[in-house]
C-alpha cells in the first residue's frame, strides 16, 4: 500500500518547495503545508469539499477511497476549527491523536485502536454555502454512479475463471464442497473480507476476531446482495462476491460512512458452518 500512498501524495499533495516541519496547533494536533492554495478564506458555516487519505505514522494506508470527495458540514469539533484555518486548494498533512480523530471519522481500520497518532493528508477543494453544497454533491454523486458502472465492467472483464450472475450479483466459487447446503432458515456462520475494486480492505472479520452468524433469508441481517450470492452454497466453501452498489450500500453508502455512495464492493467469504 505504500506505493499507493506515494502516488497519492505526489499527485494531489506535491509541493514545489520542501515541506516544512510540523507546527503545533494544539496538544493533540500539528500540521504542515504540502501545497499552498489560492488564499480563498473559509466561513464558519461553509460546507467543505475535500479529498483525504489517512495514514499511520509509519506511512501505511489506513483509509483511502479513490477519487472520492468528502463534504464536511460545520460543527463544533476541534477538527472543524482546524480545517477552517486553511485556505481553499491548500494541501495539508495533519498529525492527530488517534482517539481525537476517531471521534470525528468512523473509518474501519482507524477505529481498531485509539492509541498513538496518525497522519491525515487532505486537500481542501472548495467551500460552499449549504444549499450550493447540496447541488455540487449531487452532481458529484451522479458522476460517481456512472463511473462505478464502468469500473465494475472493467473489473469483471479482467477476471479469470467461471463467473456466475444471480439477479445482478456476481460470484465465483473458489472452493467447492459436497457438504451441507444453505437453505431458507439455515443458521450460517462465516468469515469474510470486504474490499473495494482497488483492493482497499474496509472490513475483515478475522482481523476483528469475530465470526458472524445469521439466519439465511431473514431481513436486515446482511445486505441483500450478499445473501443472494450465498444462495445454494455449502458449508466449507469459499465464495468471491462482487456487488455493484445497487446490491450493496447504494446511493447513501454504509451507515458508518466506511463505504461511500455508489461504491462497488467485493466480499471474499468462507462458509464456516451451516445448521439446518
Amino acid at each position: 500500500m505504500r506505493i499507493l500512498v506515494l502516488v497519492f501524495l505526489v499527485g494531489l499533495f506535491s509541493c514545489k518547495k520542501p515541506s516544512l516541519k510540523f507546527k503545533k496547533y494544539s496538544d493533540d494536533i500539528s500540521y504542515k503545508y504540502l501545497q499552498v492554495g489560492n488564499e480563498k478564506t473559509i466561513g464558519e458555516k461553509d460546507v467543505l469539499e475535500m479529498q483525504l487519505m489517512v495514514l499511520s505514522e509509519k506511512g501505511d494506508t489506513l483509509h483511502y477511497v479513490e477519487d472520492y470527495h468528502y463534504f464536511i458540514e460545520p460543527s463544533s469539533h476541534i477538527l472543524d476549527s482546524v480545517f477552517r484555518n486553511f485556505y481553499v486548494q491548500d494541501s495539508v498533512l495533519l498529525k492527530i491523536d488517534r482517539s481525537l480523530f476517531n471521534e470525528y471519522f468512523k473509518f474501519y481500520k482507524v477505529l481498531q485502536s485509539n492509541e498513538g497518532k496518525l497522519l491525515l493528508s487532505l486537500k481542501l477543494i472548495n467551500n460552499y454555502e449549504k444549499l450550493e453544497a447540496e447541488k455540487v454533491k449531487q452532481t458529484f454523486i451522479s458522476r460517481r454512479e456512472l463511473n462505478e458502472q464502468a469500473a465494475v465492467q472493467k473489473y469483471l472483464s479482467n477476471l479469470s475463471g467461471t463467473l456466475d450472475t444471480l439477479e445482478g450479483v456476481y460470484r465465483q466459487i473458489l472452493i467447492e464442497t459436497d457438504s451441507i447446503p444453505i437453505k431458507l432458515g439455515s443458521e450460517v456462520s462465516i468469515h469474510y473480507k470486504g474490499y473495494f475494486l482497488n483492493g482497499y480492505v474496509f472490513d475483515d472479520t478475522r482481523e476483528k476476531s469475530v465470526t458472524p452468524t445469521f439466519t439465511f433469508g431473514r431481513e436486515y441481517q446482511m445486505i441483500k446482495g450478499f445473501q443472494t450470492a450465498l444462495s445454494g452454497r455449502k458449508e466449507g466453501e469459499r465464495v468471491k462476491i462482487i456487488l455493484p452498489s445497487r446490491h450493496a450500500f447504494g446511493e447513501e453508502g454504509s451507515l458508518a460512512g466506511i463505504v461511500p455512495p455508489y461504491t462497488a464492493v467485493i466480499y471474499d467469504v468462507n462458509i464456516i458452518k451451516v445448521i439446518n
